[in-house]
């Protein structure tokens, strides 16, 4: 016989946005236009004003034309550009308030991945000096996490996103789930856990009687120094992922609370953010029956970067129970839970 036990899924979703800095001096505005050195503009570039011990004072995304607005205090500051796909490009000293735009010829090194070697070795700190090539991608990854978040900063009041859920049996029918599109009008509009919370607490919570509750990585996260300090890290290609490098992550040893082990891919000929994929370990019938979840990237055509699709996958578990036979769990479906930002007009 083949008793159901309710076993629900409070799914936390898979993106988060921090806020921006806004100091509580005056400010001045600087307009900032970006150039490669034949006139293009620069787009979706990353730019920064950097103060004297080189701190972010303010930080966004330059527009499909390579302009950016600044506010920052009067002072002496740098600018710092970073592209997905190129080293960083730093500018002389310049000094707010300023009267006119700050036109820069944008121009550094390609990064080059395809001739990164990858080996077995794992790093449990991503700052180890002696992990260059881990680095190197590392950054690019950064680069791409950080566009995500600003974009939806810059999306507020005006971009949307949609969220949905849908209930699986195990012929693959959808047997009930819901969708609904909203305004982005909260910079962690899916809602999130802390990074420290989610390093103490784990990204399982509940068991077999009350339920659980499962949290995916979010760009926060993904870079925070939480997750830096309780995941080992090593770089890997795949057969099955041609032209694809990736970051792998487990948890380090020894850690026993519910946590997420995976890989971040990232395309090793254009740098570009691809895939986060991920499954939950130490998470008992989760881990067991392969509970995990995907997070997806595209840039589109103003140079921005959005999530396209954030999934968790949890199994539908019964117990069965029979005279001759001794109970067990069995999975008779699953719930898929995710959403994603849409893609801005053009």
């Amino acid at each position: 016989m083949l008793t159901r036990k309710a076993i629900f899924y409070a799914v936390a979703g898979a993106l988060a946005w921090t806020s921006s800095l806004r100091g509580q001096e005056a400010t001045s505005e600087l307009r900032i236009k970006l150039s490669t050195p034949d006139g293009s503009p620069v787009n979706g570039a990353l730019v920064a004003l950097l103060n004297a011990k080189d701190s972010v004072v303010a930080e966004g995304l330059a527009s499909e034309s390579g302009i950016r607005l600044l506010l920052a205090p009067r002072g002496a500051y740098r600018v710092r550009v970073r592209r997905i796909g190129y080293l960083p490009f730093v500018s002389s000293e310049l000094t707010l308030p300023r009267a006119n735009e700050l036109v820069l010829s944008v121009e550094s090194p390609r990064v080059v991945l395809q001739s990164i070697v990858v080996n077995s070795k794992s790093q449990c700190s991503r700052s180890d000096p002696n992990a260059q090539a881990l680095s190197t991608v590392w950054d690019e990854i950064d680069k791409a996490l950080r566009s995500s978040q600003l974009t939806i900063l810059d999306l507020l009041g005006i971009g949307r996103a949609r969220k949905y859920r849908r209930d699986i049996d195990n012929a693959g029918r959808v047997i009930g789930g819901d969708s609904s599109e909203f305004s982005i009008t909260d910079r962690r509009p899916f809602g999130v856990e802390d990074p420290a919370r989610l390093a103490t607490d784990g990204y399982v919570i509940g068991d077999m009687d009350r339920g659980w509750t499962i949290f995916g990585p979010d760009e926060t996260v993904l870079q925070s120094d939480e997750f830096a300090s309780t995941h080992c890290f090593r770089l890997v290609r795949e057969r099955e992922r041609p032209g694809l490098i990736g970051v792998a992550f487990e948890p380090v040893p020894l850690r026993k609370l519910p946590d997420i082990s995976g890989v971040i891919w990232v395309d090793q000929k254009t740098s570009e953010l691809r895939e986060i994929a991920f499954n939950f370990v130490n998470a008992g019938p989760l881990s067991r029956f392969d509970a995990g979840g995907f997070t997806r990237f595209s840039r589109v055509a103003s140079g921005a970067w959005i999530v396209d699709e954030w999934q968790l996958t949890a199994p539908t578990l019964a117990i069965m129970a029979g005279r001759s036979i001794a109970s067990q769990l069995v999975v008779v479906g699953r719930r898929d839970t995710g959403g994603g930002v849409l893609r801005p007009p053009q």
